[in-house]
């Protein structure tokens, strides 16, 4: 199954990916009309017009790469590192062996004095990331819940919840 891009996904992620210092935001979609879409999108935000008009908003979604599969977002980072990436899992629901935001930061931070591994931070949208990609992760990060805890309301959209999370593991 999937899900459509939304405009607001596109501006809303990329903004937030590039405040908190992300290298990269890979959108990956199978859909060929999605490709022309979010094409259309990133042409314009990338034209020399918006340069010119929202340069904030061009430097941000200047970090946007669009991919048909993880297999070539593995490849992109493989072939800038040197080496596969990380794949850290984010989901809404509680799945065993998830670690949580402050212990994975400091992981991060221990390792950024040694450059380490890339890593790649996986977001899904409608019903979340399927089974079958679980083979791909090597660490999962546990939910993010609201004032209401474990059993309260959980089902914030992807923009938000990708802010909150880069926020506890990069912000100040």
């Amino acid at each position: 199954m999937t899900t459509a891009v939304t405009n607001m996904d596109i501006h809303d992620i990329s903004r937030s990916a590039r405040t908190f210092g992300v290298k990269g935001y890979f959108l990956v979609t199978p859909i060929e009309d999605q490709h022309e879409l979010v094409g259309r999108i990133l042409g314009h935000w990338r034209a020399d017009r918006s340069r010119e008009y929202h340069p904030d908003r061009f430097e941000a979604v200047s970090l946007v790469r669009l991919a048909r599969s993880f297999e070539e977002v593995k490849t992109a980072i493989r072939s800038v590192h040197g080496q596969d990436p990380e794949v850290v899992l984010t989901d809404a629901r509680a799945l065993p062996n998830s670690i949580s935001y402050a212990e994975y930061r400091r992981e991060l931070e221990a390792r950024s004095a040694e450059a380490g591994r890339p890593v790649v931070l996986v977001f899904g949208t409608g019903w979340g990331v399927s089974e079958v990609f679980y083979p791909e992760v090597h660490r999962i990060l546990a939910p993010v819940y609201g004032s209401e805890g474990v059993e309260g309301y959980n089902h914030l959209s992807v923009r938000a919840a990708v802010a909150i999370i880069l926020d506890r593991l990069f912000g100040q």
